[in-house]
């Protein structure tokens, strides 16, 4: 018994840092060239669509013997929010956005809210990826075997290290701050009661700061950023819708 629970543990670490280190080579490959179709490949499709999503769906699939479920979707966070859950994605918005834009509006500095709608679906389609795969599915699966505190400290190290990808941000001190970035995301999914869309909204507002305040760190966002990020929240929803049919499908079976 003892060693089936050790090699479980094993096992999703292992899962989860051959993930990790995927996401890292693919979206260094995806910003080394900046032809779009090459970037979208590497980003939206092997990023997104295959390392954040189907390999979680397919392991969620090999756990519980059937396809993604209402009830699977809510072991990864899909619940509907609370009074609860409200006041915990209040809470964590206003410091994260606040803390970020008042000490700036404070002493007159122009924020550059221009670029924000060229960002928002692109940042909408990552967030979506981010709390995916961190939250709901690493780090409920990270507390089931270790606790809760290492599950927070191994969701927002995941976080964190992921941005290596990304030449902007490979500095000890962005590292260090989206350590605490993503541990705040981390904390927020578990004070929920490990929610998806808390987590997705505390995550989505702080990203559309960030980008509007450092976007020369970010990959350039451009109307074809736009029109593959909303294919892809497409495909992820048909991805889910398609997932939840078969289920049914079996089931009457």
């Amino acid at each position: 018994m003892k060693e089936a629970a050790s090699s479980g543990k094993e096992k999703m670490l292992l899962i989860s840092a051959g993930i990790e280190i995927m996401l890292i080579i693919c979206i260094t490959a995806a910003n080394l060239n900046p032809t779009p179709i090459l970037y979208f490949i590497f980003y939206n499709l092997l990023y997104g669509l295959v390392f954040s999503l189907l390999i979680p769906l397919y392991c969620l699939y090999k756990e519980n013997g059937v396809s993604v479920s209402d009830s699977m979707l809510a072991e990864v966070g899909f619940k509907k929010p609370g009074i609860r859950q409200w006041v915990v994605l209040a809470a964590f918005v206003v410091f994260s956005v606040g803390g970020q834009l008042i000490p700036k509006m404070a002493v007159g500095e122009q924020i550059p809210w221009r670029l924000l709608p060229m960002g928002i679906i692109p940042l909408i389609m990552t967030t979506f990826f981010e709390e995916f795969l961190f939250r709901g599915f690493v780090q409920n699966r990270i507390e089931r075997k270790f606790g809760w505190v290492l599950a927070i400290l191994v969701s927002g190290a995941m976080f964190s290290l992921y941005h290596l990808g990304y030449p902007g941000f490979r500095t000890w001190e962005d590292i260090l701050l989206l350590f605490a970035v993503g541990t705040g995301f981390a904390a927020a999914y578990k004070l929920s009661g490990n929610n998806l869309i808390v987590s997705f909204f505390v995550n989505l507002p702080n990203a559309f700061v960030t980008y509007i305040l450092k976007y020369e760190q970010f990959p350039v966002m451009r109307v074809s950023s736009t029109i593959a990020a909303a294919v892809t929240l497409v495909l992820i929803g048909l991805i889910l819708l398609v997932c939840r049919n078969v289920h049914r499908r079996i089931r009457r079976q």
